[in-house]
C-alpha cells in the first residue's frame, strides 16, 4: 500500500520556517503577529507511513490511498468557495487502484498546538477519510478499510515527531 498526502491550505496558515522562503509574500510583521504554525511535514510523514506499511495489503482493489488533507480557517472561506464541506468527499479510481479521500483541519484549532498534537489532529483527520471510504458512490469491493486505519493509526502513535519536520526529512533524503 502507497500513501500519499495531498496538502491544501488557506492562506491564513502559515507553515514553519516558511517566512525564509522565496515563494512567501506575507511581510514580516504578519509572521510577528500571528504566532501560529503548521509544524510538519507532510512528505516526511508520507515517508515514514510508506516505510512502515511496505509489503502490507489491505485488499486488491486498493494500490495507494491519498489523502486530500485542508487546513484552513473554514469559517472563515464558507463552504464552496475553495474547500470541500465538513463531509469531504471520497473517489475510488479502480483504473489506477487509488482512493482519494479528504480529511480536514480546522487552522483555528491546530495553530497554537505543538507538532505531537498536530500529529494528533493529522491522525484524527486521516481516520475521517478513510472511514468515509464506506460512504463512497464507488467502493473498492476488497479493502479493509478497517485494518487500513487500525495499522495507520497505530503507525502514527509510534512515530517521532522529531522525525517528522522538514529540516529532519531534508537530513534523512541526505543520507
Amino acid at each position: 500500500m502507497h500513501f500519499r498526502t495531498f496538502l491544501k491550505t488557506g492562506v491564513e496558515v502559515l507553515h514553519l520556517g516558511g517566512q525564509h522562503w522565496q515563494s512567501n509574500s506575507w511581510p514580516v510583521e504578519h509572521w510577528k503577529q500571528n504566532s501560529g504554525r503548521w509544524r510538519l511535514f507532510t512528505p516526511a510523514i508520507d515517508d515514514f507511513l510508506n516505510e512502515e506499511l511496505a509489503g502490507i495489503s489491505f485488499g486488491t482493489s486498493i494500490d495507494r490511498f491519498v489523502l486530500l488533507l485542508e487546513v484552513a480557517d473554514f469559517e472563515a472561506w464558507g463552504v464552496g468557495v475553495a474547500f470541500t464541506g465538513p463531509d469531504g468527499f471520497t473517489r475510488y479510481k479502480h483504473k489506477t487502484k487509488e482512493v482519494w479521500s479528504v480529511g480536514r483541519m480546522d487552522w483555528t484549532e491546530v495553530q497554537d498546538l505543538p507538532a505531537s498534537q498536530q500529529l494528533r489532529a493529522f491522525a484524527g483527520a486521516l481516520q475521517f477519510a478513510i472511514a468515509n471510504v464506506a460512504q463512497a458512490k464507488r467502493k473498492p469491493r476488497d479493502f479493509d478499510a478497517k485494518a487500513f486505519a487500525e495499522a495507520v493509526a497505530s503507525k502514527l502513535r509510534s512515530a517521532k515527531v522529531s522525525q517528522l519536520s522538514r529540516a529532519a526529512h531534508a537530513t534523512q533524503s541526505e543520507a
